[in-house]
């Protein structure tokens, strides 16, 4: 999408705010110098094209715009925020982005537009599975935590099948 939408109209960057799953192998960050060296493996093992900024130690950043792990914003040249999700969804992101377009073109036909605010919920793909797939890469510790965090916040039902495919996987071999 970073390709698709790319300068002069949109500039994308990634804020690597803190390591959403801490691990044996990427654990909390206690220094500037070992949250680079994980921003850096983050962007390699990812293939990040896009550039990628640090958050400083104390979360500076991350805390001025809402805390969560994954969040995503579309803001204008000013500053002003025209698109926040509290989760980085492709879909919405896309309708978004192609909305900022539209609107630039209403105006350059000099149509007038007005802003106006929306509430929406929409409901987004959650493989449960290959996103835990996916912090066993960096390791035992990330995984258990995750399983453990569906069971607290959604309850047992919510973390059964979870729970099964790790059982099926194994924790003998710790990757971590």
């Amino acid at each position: 999408m970073a390709e698709e939408f790319a300068p002069p109209d949109f500039r994308f960057l990634f804020v690597y705010a803190r390591e959403a799953h801490p691990s044996d192998r990427f654990p909390a960050h206690t220094s500037l110098e070992g949250k680079l060296e994980h921003a850096r493996a983050m962007a390699e093992r990812l293939h990040m094209k896009r550039p990628m900024l640090v958050d400083d130690l104390e979360g500076t950043v991350h805390h001025a715009y809402g805390r969560l792990p994954n969040m995503t914003y579309v803001l204008k040249p000013g500053g002003t925020i025209v698109y926040r999700a509290s989760w980085t969804d492709p879909t919405t992101i896309r309708l978004a982005l192609e909305r900022v377009l539209f609107e630039r073109d209403e105006r350059r036909a000099q149509r007038r537009i007005t802003p106006y605010y929306l509430e929406w919920q929409p409901q987004r793909s959650n493989d449960r599975i290959a996103f835990a797939e996916g912090l066993f890469e960096i390791g035992e510790r990330a995984v258990k935590e995750y399983i453990a965090a569906v069971e607290h916040t959604e309850g047992e039902g919510s973390a059964k099948r979870l729970k099964e495919w790790w059982a099926r996987k194994g924790s003998g071999g710790d990757r971590s």
